[in-house]
C-alpha cells in the first residue's frame, strides 16, 4: 500500500486486525508519472512488483497506541500555536495603524501582555466608526489569543502526561523535553520494530510523507529505544 500515513491508514489499520501483512509502498515520482503518461493501473501493477521483488520492505506505523494519541495532541498543539502567532502579528498591525488615542494604550505593553490587553478593550460606539472598529477587532483578536493560551495549556498538560507515561526513560536523556520526546516519538510510530536498523530510522525521520506533522522537517537519526 501507499499513503498508509494519511488516507490509507484506515485501510491499513483493518488488514493488520485481520491479520494481512502489510508493506507501505513510496509513493511514485510525479514529474516522472507525468512523463510517461502513467495511470493508477500502472501504478498499482508497479506496487505490486515492488512487494513481490523485495523492494518495499517497510512496515507502515500501527496507529493505534499511545503515540497515536500524542500525534493528536501535537496536531493540535502546533495549530494553536500558528494561529496564535498569525493572531498576535494581526493584532500588532492593527495597534501600529489606529488612530493615536487607541494606539498608545497599546504602545509600550509587552508581548506576554498585548493578548490581554487587547481583549479588555471596550468600544464604544461614540467613538467614531473608526475607533469602534478598530477596537472591535483588538478585542476579537485579544479574545481569541486569550482563548488560544488556554486551549494551548489543557494541550501542554495532555501531551506532557502521555509522553512522560509512553517514554520515561526518553525524557531522562539531558535536553530532551516533551516536544523533543513527542518529535521522535512520532517518528517511530506505536511500532518502532519495524525499524530495523539506522538507515531505516534515517528514512522514516527524514522523509516529508511520513512526517506526522506535516511538514518537511529532519530529525535527528538517533534512535531513541
Amino acid at each position: 500500500m501507499e499513503g498508509t500515513g494519511s488516507y490509507g491508514a484506515g485501510l491499513a489499520r483493518y488488514l493488520r486486525s485481520r491479520g494481512v501483512q502489510v508493506l507501505e509502498v513510496d509513493r511514485p515520482n510525479r514529474q516522472a508519472r507525468r512523463r510517461t503518461d502513467k495511470t493508477d493501473t500502472v501504478d498499482a501493477i508497479e506496487a505490486a512488483r515492488a512487494a513481490q521483488g523485495g523492494r518495499a520492505l517497510g512496515a507502515p506505523k500501527s496507529r493505534d497506541g499511545n503515540v497515536e494519541a500524542i500525534r493528536a495532541l501535537v496536531v493540535a498543539r502546533r495549530s494553536a500555536r500558528d494561529t496564535r502567532i498569525k493572531t498576535m502579528n494581526q493584532i500588532r498591525h492593527l495597534g501600529f495603524t489606529a488612530p493615536d488615542q487607541l494606539r498608545q494604550r497599546l504602545s509600550g505593553v509587552s508581548p506576554r501582555l498585548l493578548g490581554k490587553k487587547a481583549a479588555s478593550l471596550r468600544p464604544r460606539a461614540d467613538q467614531g466608526t473608526v475607533v469602534f472598529a478598530t477596537t472591535t477587532a483588538l478585542r476579537a483578536l485579544g479574545r481569541r489569543v486569550v482563548a488560544l493560551d488556554e486551549e494551548a495549556k489543557q494541550l501542554d498538560k495532555l501531551l506532557a502526561a502521555l509522553v512522560a507515561k509512553t517514554a520515561p526513560e526518553l525524557l531522562a536523556v539531558y535536553e530532551v523535553g516533551t516536544d523533543t520526546a513527542a518529535a521522535l516519538l512520532v517518528a517511530a510510530g506505536d511500532n518502532p520494530e519495524r525499524l530495523r536498523n539506522e538507515p531505516a530510522w534515517r528514512t522514516c525521520a527524514a522523509s516529508p510523507h511520513r512526517n506526522l506533522f506535516g511538514q518537511s522537517e529532519t530529525l535527528p537519526p538517533q534512535p531513541w529505544w
